[in-house]
């Protein structure tokens, strides 16, 4: 994990992690500070950094080039939602969800 303000083409990163694939994700101050506002619970950058990094479960998105990550943290589950889109990867939220169904 790498945190800290990074500045990439106008936009601050403030963290840059991996998939278990080996992939870049980038998430942007301008979606952190959203998840910091709306989803205090899931806003600790080492436990977005899990989640994408090492999922308990991974699912495909109802939008083109998205995959959620599932990970459960104690009593919590944890859904980060990354855009594969572009390069880097680009983290779009993350907030507290419901187990995901089997």
């Amino acid at each position: 994990m790498s945190a800290g303000v990074v500045t990439m083409d106008a936009v601050e990163v403030v963290l840059r992690t991996q998939t278990p694939d080996g992939v870049e994700v980038i998430l942007s101050a301008l979606v952190y500070a959203k998840i910091l506002e709306e989803h205090p619970a899931v806003a600790d950058l080492g436990l977005i950094d899990r989640t994408v990094r090492d999922p308990d479960e991974r699912r495909s998105d109802p939008r083109p080039g998205r995959e959620r990550f599932f990970r459960r943290e104690g009593d919590l589950w944890v859904l980060a939602v990354v855009d594969f889109e572009g390069v880097p990867a680009i983290i779009v939220t993350v907030f507290s969800a419901e187990r995901p169904a089997i």
